[in-house]
C-alpha cells in the first residue's frame, strides 16, 4: 500500500470521473424519495463471478460484469444501486489506498474449495477478475457509476466499515487474500479478546484515518451519488464491555466523513448523500456504541438503513421520533433467505416486505439477494409497492435464533440483531410450562380482501410417539383440541425452481431448492387473523416416554392464501 496525496487521487481518476458525470436518462429517484435500494455485496466480481457464466474460462470482461450486475434489476423498480467493492480491507478494483486481494501474500491463493465454505471457485478470481477489467480501462467503480447513470439509477458505494471475513480462518492457516498488510504489521490496531480476531479497533486514530482515506478515494476519483457506511458488516469496533463509552470514536469518525464529503460536494456542485446501516432498534444501537441520538441531532447522516434480513421493523417509529420534525428517510433491510429457507419463496418475501411497509419504512433495502438472471424482477417490483402485494399469497415466518452461543465463532459479530437478541424460535417446552406464546406480525390485507385460507405450520425437533399438545390462535383453541404429533405430520413447504440460466450467485447453477419439511399443519379461521401482531400459544400436555431431550419448537409459520389452493413451488 503506497501513500497518495489528494492531488494524486485527482490525477489518477480524472479520466474515469469525466466519463461518469453526465446522466443520459432522468434519475428514477430523488434524495429522500427512494423506494427500492439494491445492495450488491460484490458477488458479481468476486470469486463467484465467473462460475455462473457458461463457457467462461478467463477473467471477467466489462460486458460480463455489467450483465451480471444489471440483468437481475434492469427495468425493475430498483432506483438505487449500492455496490461493495470488496471488504473495505482489500479492494476489488485498482485502488490508490488499499491493496489488491492476495497482494499481502505475494499473490499466492488458497486451493480451490478451501475458500468461502467449499463453494466451487478459484480464489485467484478475486484478484484476476477486477485486475483484468482495470487493465482494460474498466476499473469496476467507474463501470458501476457509468452504467447506473445510463439507466437513471443512483450509484452508491457500499463500504463495510469493519468487515472481518479475513478472520474466519486461524492466523496463518492459509494464504488469505482478504487479510491486508496493515493488519499483519499493526497488531495493535486489532480489537483484543474477540472470537473473530481481525476486527479493527476504532479507538486507534490511525484506523479512523485509514478508513477516511478509503471513503475519500471513491469521491476523488468517481462521481458516485452517495455512500452507505455499513456498520453492521460487522459490528465489532471495541473491546468487550467498552462499546458505550467508546462510541464517541465512531462519532468522531462519522463527523470527519461528513465534513470531508460536504467539502467535496460543494466543489462538484451537488450533494453527496451519506447513509448509515445500523442495528434495527435504538437501544441496540446505543448498546453497540452507535451513538444514534448524536448522529441524528448533529445531522451526520442523510438516511438510516436498519438491520439485516428483517421480517418486521417495529423500531422504525423510535428512530423517527429521534429525528422529530426533521425528515430522515428510514429504510428496512429485506433478505431473500433465512428463517430456515435457503432461498426464500415469493410468498415469504411478500410477507416480510408487507410488514416492513406496515411498520412505516420509507423504502426497502434489498440485501444479499445474490441474483443472476432476471427471474425475480417481478418480486422487486412487488416489494417496492405495498399495493402490488395486496391480495396475493403471503407467508409469515417466526425469526430463527442464531444458535452459536458463548465464545464460539460467530457469536461476536452477530450481537446486535433480532436473530440474537429477540428471536422467536427455537424454544423447548415441557408440560409444566403451560402456554408458550409467539407473536407473528401480519399487515392489513384482511381489511381489503379476506384470505381464502390460513394455515399454521409448526415444526419440531425431538418429537416422539405419545406427545400431545394444543395450539391457540389468539384466544381460540384450534382444532383438533389435542394433537397427537406422531399421527399428524404432513409434508409442507416449497420447492423453488429458477428458470434455466437463472439462479443465485454462490450456489450451483440451474439448481432447484427443495425446502419442504415435516410439520403439523393446522387450519386457522381467517376471521381470527388481525392486522398487527397475532398471538400463537403452544402447550405441551403430555410428553411421550423414552427420550431425555425436551421437545423443541423449531419453526412457526403462518401461510395466508388468497386462493383456495395456493401453489407450493415457484419458477
Amino acid at each position: 500500500m503506497r501513500p497518495i496525496t489528494r492531488r494524486g487521487f485527482l490525477a489518477a481518476g480524472a479520466a474515469e470521473t469525466a466519463l461518469s458525470r453526465t446522466k443520459t436518462v432522468p434519475r428514477k429517484a430523488s434524495p429522500g424519495k427512494r423506494r427500492l435500494l439494491f445492495n450488491w455485496d460484490g458477488s458479481a466480481i468476486h470469486t463467484w463471478g465467473r462460475t455462473v457464466l457458461s463457457g467462461s474460462y478467463g477473467p471477467l470482461t466489462r460486458e460480463q460484469f455489467t450483465s451480471l450486475v444489471f440483468t437481475p434489476i434492469e427495468n425493475s423498480a430498483v432506483d438505487t444501486v449500492l455496490f461493495s467493492f470488496g471488504s473495505g480491507n482489500v479492494a476489488e478494483f485498482q485502488s490508490n489506498v488499499l491493496e489488491w486481494p492476495g497482494q499481502a501474500d505475494r499473490f499466492e491463493f488458497p486451493k480451490e474449495k478451501e475458500w468461502h465454505g467449499g463453494i466451487p471457485v478459484d480464489p485467484k478470481d478475486q484478484y484476476l477478475n477486477p485486475k483484468a477489467m482495470a487493465d482494460a480501462g474498466h476499473n469496476p467503480p467507474a463501470v458501476i457509476v457509468e452504467e447506473c447513470h445510463k439507466r437513471g439509477l443512483d450509484a452508491f458505494v457500499s463500504l463495510r466499515i469493519n468487515d472481518i471475513h479475513d478472520g474466519q480462518h486461524p492466523r496463518g492457516a492459509l494464504p488469505n487474500p482478504e487479510l491486508p498488510s496493515f493488519k499483519r504489521i499493526n497488531p495493535d490496531w486489532l480489537v483484543e479478546d474477540l472470537d473473530w480476531w481481525s476486527a479493527l479497533d476504532f479507538e486507534h486514530p490511525r484506523v479512523r484515518a485509514l478508513k477516511l482515506r478509503v471513503v475519500e478515494e471513491y469521491f476523488d476519483r468517481w462521481d458516485f451519488d452517495g455512500i452507505e457506511l455499513d456498520f453492521l458488516r460487522h459490528s465489532l469496533y471495541f473491546r468487550r464491555g467498552t462499546e458505550k463509552e467508546n462510541g464517541k470514536f465512531l462519532t468522531m469518525f462519522l463527523r470527519e466523513v461528513r465534513k470531508s464529503l460536504r467539502a467535496k460536494a460543494a466543489k462538484r456542485g451537488r450533494p453527496i448523500e451519506l447513509a448509515v446501516r445500523i442495528p434495527e432498534r435504538v437501544e441496540w444501537c446505543r448498546e453497540g456504541g452507535f451513538e444514534i441520538d448524536t448522529w441524528i441531532s448533529d445531522d451526520l447522516a442523510d438516511s438510516l438503513i436498519l438491520g439485516q434480513g428483517l421480517t418486521e421493523a417495529p423500531g422504525v417509529k423510535d428512530f423517527r421520533a429521534l429525528a422529530k420534525a426533521k425528515p430522515l428517510p428510514v429504510y428496512a433491510s429485506l433478505g431473500c433467505y433465512g428463517n430456515h429457507y435457503r432461498i426464500s419463496p415469493d410468498e415469504v418475501i411478500r410477507g416480510s416486505a408487507s410488514n416492513l411497509w406496515r411498520d412505516g419504512a420509507d423504502g426497502i433495502y434489498a440485501s444479499n439477494w445474490y441474483l443472476f438472471g432476471g427471474w425475480r424482477k417481478h418480486m422487486l417490483d412487488e416489494i417496492a409497492d405495498p399495493a402490488k402485494m395486496r391480495g396475493k399469497d403471503k407467508h409469515y415466518t417466526a425469526v430463527e435464533g442464531f444458535l452459536s452461543a458463548g465464545r464460539q465463532p460467530g457469536a461476536d459479530f452477530l450481537r446486535y440483531n433480532t436473530a440474537v437478541k429477540d428471536a422467536a424460535v427455537p424454544f423447548e417446552i415441557v408440560p409444566a410450562d403451560g402456554d408458550r406464546a409467539v407473536f407473528l406480525a401480519v399487515p392489513d390485507d384482511g381489511r381489503i380482501s379476506r384470505p381464502a385460507s390460513v394455515d399454521l405450520w409448526i415444526g419440531f425437533d425431538y418429537s416422539q410417539p405419545g406427545d400431545k399438545l394444543s395450539v391457540k390462535f389468539g384466544e381460540t383453541l384450534l382444532e383438533p383440541a389435542e394433537i397427537d404429533t406422531a399421527s399428524s405430520w404432513k409434508k409442507v413447504g416449497y420447492e423453488v425452481r429458477p428458470l434455466p440460466g437463472n439462479g443465485m450467485i454462490g450456489f450451483p447453477p440451474d439448481q432447484a431448492w427443495d425446502m419442504r419439511f415435516d410439520a403439523i399443519r393446522l387450519s386457522v379461521p381467517p376471521q381470527l387473523v388481525r392486522p398487527g401482531r397475532n398471538r400463537i400459544a403452544i402447550r405441551l400436555n403430555k410428553r411421550g416416554p423414552g427420550l431425555e431431550k425436551p421437545l423443541r419448537v423449531r419453526r412457526i409459520e403462518l401461510v395466508w392464501r388468497a386462493t383456495a389452493t395456493g401453489p407450493t413451488s415457484r419458477a
